[in-house]
C-alpha cells in the first residue's frame, strides 16, 4: 500500500534534511588539517586510509555557517509548512485513557479499516496499547505536526491470526491491564476475568479463527498481552499507524468520536 501524499512529503523533507545534516557533519570532518591521537585502533586506520581529519568541539564559540544556513532553509520551511497544515478540525479535546477512551476508539477503528483494506477483508479485531498514544488530540484545529507528536514512533500495522481460545486470553490479559484500545472486540471486566466477549457484535467461538490488527511493537514482544506473541499466522503490512491516521483523520475533516461501551466494568 502506497503512503498518503501528505505524510509521504512529510518523509522526504525530513529525510533531505538529515542528509543536509550529515553532509555538513562530513565537511566539517574532511576539510581539517590533522587529527589527534585517540588511540591505537583509530591511529591504525587513518594509517592505512592515509586520511587524518580533526576532532572538533561543536559549542557556543562555533559560528554558524550562513552558506550551510540557506542551504537547509528551503528544507526546513517546506517541512514547517507541511507540519502545520491542517488536516481536520476537533469538535473537543480527544483524549486517552481506561478502561475506554475517545483516543483509542478513534486509532483502533482507523487501524482495523487499514488492516481490512491491506487484507481484502474484514479484520475482524484491532488492538493497540494506550501507551503508544502520547498526547491528546487539541480541540479545534489538528495539523500534521499534531499526528507525528500523537504517534512519533515508526511503528507499522502487523496482521496476527488467533484461535477463538487465544482471542480469550488475549481478552483475558486485556482485563488484567484493565482496558487497551479495541476496534471490533467488546467485553466485560469482572475481576481480572473477561466476560461477555464478543467479536463483531457476535458471541466469541473457541472453533473460529479471527484476523487481529495491531502495532509491530505488541507483535514483537512489546506490552501485557502475550498471547500476541504467538499467532498461528501473522503478516507484516509495512503500513505506518502514522500514515493511515494522518489519511484517515483527513478524509474526515471533523472529528468527534466517543466512547461506547466496547471495554466496560
Amino acid at each position: 500500500m502506497m503512503p498518503p501524499t501528505a505524510s509521504r512529503h512529510v518523509s522526504v523533507f525530513a529525510d533531505r534534511l538529515l542528509r543536509s545534516l550529515l553532509f555538513f557533519g562530513l565537511l566539517l570532518t574532511v576539510g581539517c588539517g590533522h587529527f589527534s591521537d585517540t588511540g591505537t585502533a583509530d591511529n591504525l586506520a587513518h594509517e592505512r586510509s592515509g586520511f587524518s581529519p580533526e576532532y572538533l568541539a561543536l559549542d557556543d564559540t562555533v559560528e554558524p555557517d550562513a552558506d550551510m544556513q540557506a542551504f537547509l532553509l528551503k528544507y526546513t520551511e517546506a517541512l514547517n509548512r507541511e507540519m502545520n497544515r491542517r488536516i481536520a478540525v476537533s469538535r473537543t479535546v480527544i483524549e486517552s485513557g481506561q478502561p475506554e477512551s475517545a483516543l483509542g476508539n478513534l486509532t483502533a477503528d482507523i487501524t482495523r479499516e487499514h488492516a481490512s483494506r491491506y487484507l481484502g477483508r474484514e479484520v475482524d479485531i484491532a488492538l493497540l496499547n494506550r501507551g503508544g498514544l502520547r498526547t491528546p488530540i487539541p480541540e479545534g484545529d489538528v495539523t500534521v505536526g499534531m499526528i507525528y507528536e500523537l504517534m512519533p514512533f515508526e511503528n507499522y500495522i502487523t496482521l496476527l491470526k488467533f484461535s477463538g481460545d487465544q482471542i480469550r486470553a488475549i481478552a483475558n490479559e486485556l482485563a488484567i491491564e484493565g482496558g487497551e484500545p479495541v476496534s471490533g472486540l467488546q467485553l466485560r471486566i469482572d475481576g481480572d476475568r473477561a466476560t461477555d466477549i464478543l467479536v463483531g457484535g457476535v458471541p466469541l467461538r473457541s472453533d473460529h479463527y479471527y484476523w487481529l490488527a495491531t502495532n509491530n511493537w505488541m507483535a514483537d514482544g512489546g506490552g501485557p498481552v502475550p498471547t500476541l506473541w504467538e499467532p498461528v499466522e501473522r503478516r507484516d503490512t509495512g503500513i505506518l499507524l502514522r500514515d493511515a491516521f494522518i489519511e484517515s483523520i483527513e478524509s474526515q475533516r471533523q472529528l468527534s468520536p466517543t466512547t461506547e461501551g466496547r471495554i466496560r466494568r
